[in-house]
């Protein structure tokens, strides 16, 4: 089953990703034309004004003449999987919230709001057995925490992570390099179907696209970008867990590592970040906790808690930043459109969540979470929490 913010606009979302534009070109799109249908539709000399380079307009002239989208349809559909674009509700806020967010997610399973707090634990392949124990230590001490585990479904501390994740009765997400359909390394298949089950897969390629060895650097950026932190165990030098810990520190993400043995070659890296200040040393899950202020609150108490409005209500009050009345804030275009304005009213007193903006605009939830999108591309708000936004100074 597929799914999107508008489902005749999906296709032309779909037809554009197989073209092969990325992030930066899709925020060019959305800046010049009323959607990405019209983009979709625009003349050459149009779409060369919105700023896309040369190749990506002959890319999209020949996508038109090739691209079917009921054959591209059925192919998300047959692999069960969901496709997200910016503009959906559903599509993960910290994931959107990062620079060269994927325009369109591909997901199978329960991508729902228990990975809004999530922790990236990534690490060798090769794992030692001072790894593997490391590994679940803190991964169990997360999972009953209530935190959602992010990894990349690989050998060793990924695959430990996910599988710690399941015994505990926690969420947990696999990002693949590959189609959402494409398993890598094989032998982890089974667990991906148990992933499934209690969490979910996911991936910025669609069906059929094998994971190739230039996705997988890439892949990372949206693995740390699911999580509010990243935790590296055991990292060798040019690990690919390296990758992530720079993806998440360019993102603004905490990174976290555990140290190593100074005479093991899979902790050169891990030590390194931390020698280096890229990453805060932990050597307690109890530290993690309270580093990312999950100490006080433990398992099913803290999901009952996420999931009760009233509470969500009140922490909201309580975490909501001071904002000085001396502070200035980005000017406001003259042509901003009356949907964006009423949102940019809504903020002027302080961080709104989203639910909360769509009550109070009186603007569908899709109106809403396009009007955002464009607001964040100008610049002129930003995240500040999951599902809350703010004016930017």
């Amino acid at each position: 089953m597929t799914a999107s913010g508008d489902s005749e606009e999906l296709p032309y979302w779909l037809a554009l990703r197989r073209a092969g534009l990325g992030s930066r070109n899709f925020a060019l799109l959305l800046a010049e034309f009323s959607s990405i249908g019209a983009a979709w539709q625009a003349p050459a000399a149009a779409l060369r004004k919105s700023g896309i380079e040369a190749q990506y307009v002959r890319a999209v002239e020949k996508a038109r003449a090739s691209f079917d989208p009921d054959i591209e349809l059925a192919r998300i559909e047959q692999a069960g999987a969901r496709a997200y674009t910016w503009l959906d509700r559903d599509y993960p806020s910290m994931l959107r919230d990062i620079p060269q967010s994927p325009p369109v997610l591909f997901a199978r399973g329960n991508l729902g709001p228990q990975f809004e707090s999530a922790v990236a634990i990534v690490g060798t392949r090769g794992v030692t057995p001072y790894g593997r124990q490391v590994c679940e230590t803190f991964c169990g001490a997360l999972a009953r925490a209530g935190v959602a585990i992010v990894s990349g479904l690989a050998r060793g501390v990924d695959a430990i992570a996910h599988r710690v994740a399941l015994e505990c009765g926690a969420p947990t997400v696999a990002v693949l390099a590959g189609g959402i359909d494409q398993i890598y390394p094989r032998e982890n298949s089974g667990l991906a179907d148990r992933i499934l089950q209690q969490g979910a897969l996911v991936s910025e390629y669609p069906p059929g696209i094998p994971a190739r060895p230039d996705y997988f650097p890439r892949r990372n950026r949206i693995l740390s970008g699911l999580a509010q932190a990243t935790l590296i165990i055991e990292a060798g030098e040019g690990s690919g867990a390296l990758h992530t810990a720079n993806w998440a520190f360019e993102q603004g993400r905490d990174v976290f590592a555990v140290p190593g043995s100074i005479f093991s070659r899979q902790s050169l890296g891990t030590n390194q970040l931390i020698r280096e200040n890229t990453a805060k040393l932990v050597t307690t899950p109890e530290q993690l906790l309270e580093e990312l202020n999950l100490l006080s609150v433990q398992g099913p108490q803290r999901r009952l808690m996420m999931e009760s409005p009233e509470t969500e209500a009140a922490t909201a009050t309580v975490e909501a930043p001071v904002r000085t009345r001396n502070r200035e804030e980005a000017p406001l275009p003259a042509d901003l459109p009356a949907d964006e304005a009423a949102l940019i009213a809504l903020l002027a007193s302080g961080p709104v969540q989203v639910d909360d903006l769509t009550r109070a605009s009186g603007l569908g939830s899709q109106a809403v979470s396009g009007a955002l999108t464009m607001l964040e591309i100008k610049g002129l708000v930003r995240q500040c929490r999951p599902m809350t936004y703010e004016r930017v100074p």
